[in-house]
């Protein structure tokens, strides 16, 4: 294979799009030369720009569309004719996305229809035995995530957290990454809210580091932007910036980037850090932990979880039904503090 094109397909959110970029990295080892396409949701495009494996990005703004009602995908389809697929890798388990690649006339495609579903592994390594990996542990970088960030973008995110910060002492820059995700369909609503941690959680854990010299950045969208507001509301003055709703996908990435550790829920930028080799401390509490944890060989990355009776309940029935998040408020302030301390140690020490 030489001047072939690939396509790889997968419209989920920023994590979910992280964790296929290692297909791309390991299809662009084994077909040098090869054109590899990645389609992918227009909100999580962004995350894919840079990325020295693929050629090009194709966004998709309404996933469920039906074809025949979307003339997005219409014109989508007509592109993916002319282009002159070799085969395409689709890590989307929906008929409609079958369908999409079945109009584009793309007659090879490898998707979970061929390669089951291991429950009992991570989804990034799926996602390498869909490819055709099946020796998925010796792909160059396994299951590292991709991401790239210029030095123009985090020159710009220094010079940001420069103006918005007043640093009083000698502290690491901790961001503190409190939203969920999008309020968007009701039962992905739900999904996303069991996440959360709660205001008063995070605005005692941000004293317990500005007691310690630590300077902190809260992220988040525009949509995270009030909650944040409250956390710095509760927090001494100076030393803390709030960025939510102030950064694109991709300035919050170079932010990321350029802090000594992120502090987040179980949400897209914990993957986002995990890509950057950013230092990460995750909440964990209803998604099952061994197939979507963010994965990085590159830094540490330290999960801090209570077991409960009734985690992992994410997609499930019993999911629908929660309404106390017990998985999540049985974690402390001060457990996470903990983790955060043992986390710069281990940093202080490579």
């Amino acid at each position: 294979m030489g001047n072939e094109r690939i396509l790889v397909v997968r419209a989920g959110a920023l994590g979910d799009t992280l964790m296929a970029t290692p297909v791309v990295r390991a299809l662009a080892a084994r077909y040098p030369g090869a054109a590899i396409d990645f389609l992918c949701a227009a909100g999580a495009a962004p995350l894919l720009e840079g990325n020295p494996a693929v050629t090009r990005i194709l966004p998709l703004r309404h996933r469920n569309v039906p074809w025949f009602l979307s003339p997005e995908k219409r014109r989508l389809v007509r592109g993916l004719r002319q282009a002159g697929y070799e085969f395409a890798v689709l890590l989307e388990s929906a008929g409609r996305f079958h369908e999409l690649l079945r109009h584009a006339g793309i007659r090879h495609v490898r998707s979970f229809r061929d390669i089951q579903f291991d429950p009992m592994l991570h989804s990034a390594a799926n996602n390498l035995r869909v490819a055709g990996f099946d020796d998925w542990r010796a792909v160059p970088g396994g299951l590292d995530m991709d991401l790239f960030v210029s030095p123009d973008e985090e020159a710009a995110a220094a010079q940001l957290l420069a103006s918005s910060l007043q640093p009083p002492g000698s502290g690491l820059r901790v961001g503190l990454h409190a939203g969920w995700g999008p309020r968007g369909k009701k039962a992905r609503n739900q999904g996303e809210r069991l996440k959360g941690w709660g205001v008063d959680n995070f605005m005692e854990l941000g004293r317990l580091l500005a007691a310690r010299g630590h300077y902190l950045v809260l992220t988040g969208s525009e949509e995270d932007r009030s909650e944040a507001e409250t956390i710095a509301g509760g927090l001494p003055g100076g030393g803390c910036a709030v960025l939510a709703g102030r950064t694109s996908v991709r300035q919050l990435a170079a932010v990321i980037r350029r802090l000594d550790l992120l502090v987040s829920v179980d949400t897209g930028p914990a993957h986002m850090a995990a890509a950057l080799g950013t230092p990460l401390v995750v909440l964990w509490g209803p998604s099952k932990l061994h197939q979507v944890a963010p994965i990085s060989s590159r830094r540490p990355v330290r999960i801090v979880r209570h077991p409960v009776f009734c985690a992992p309940c994410y997609d499930t029935p019993m999911m629908e039904t929660c309404r106390r998040n017990i998985c999540m408020e049985s974690i402390s302030p001060q457990r996470v503090l903990r983790e955060i301390e043992g986390l710069f140690e281990t940093t202080k020490a490579q």
